[in-house]
């Protein structure tokens, strides 16, 4: 809640355009990780053609073990990463996530999630947000294997981990 609320607050206070443009990328990004499940690398390739809003979802082509994937988008994930293209500006590349117009460099998004989370008092990773997004599935009574595939994962062990968390 805290870090959900930094993110909230710094978009409210941005008070030029380039400061409302980070803001409104940094709220998309963490929306995405927490909320879609996404891996920081998988937000950095991101491409726009790669967005279905209207459909609430997002095509992950590639991922981890060069899987594709859909994962689909709650309505707040969508209404961020709309806002966030109204300021997306133009850029070198058709990359759905701009900063200063060129595509995300590798340690952005880790950067910008860890900053954020300084600010807000809570120490956070973007892997720790796809932590949380998967153990949310699981409280919520969400089959394993259907976690699985939206997760991405090749082997069902490795989604297991989540489930251990959620029995503590």
């Amino acid at each position: 809640g805290q870090l959900q609320a930094e993110f909230e607050r710094s978009v409210e206070a941005a008070a030029s355009p380039a400061r409302r443009r980070n803001a409104l990328l940094d709220r998309a990004l963490f929306y995405l990780l927490w909320q879609g499940g996404l891996r920081g690398a998988e937000v950095e390739e991101l491409r726009l053609a790669d967005l279905n809003l209207a459909e609430q979802q997002i095509l992950i082509r590639g991922g981890k073990g060069n899987k594709d994937r859909a994962v689909y988008l709650t309505e707040r994930t969508c209404a961020a990463v709309e806002t966030y293209q109204t300021v997306r500006g133009s850029g070198t590349s058709d990359h759905l996530f701009l900063y200063r117009h060129e595509r995300l460099g590798k340690d952005l998004v880790r950067n910008r999630i860890k900053a954020a989370g300084r600010r807000a008092g809570v120490k956070v990773t973007p892997h720790q947000l796809r932590h949380i997004y998967a153990t949310q599935l699981v409280n919520a009574g969400c089959r394993i294997t259907t976690i699985q595939a939206l997760m991405g994962h090749k082997r069902l062990h490795t989604t297991l981990v989540y489930t251990q968390v959620h029995n503590r």
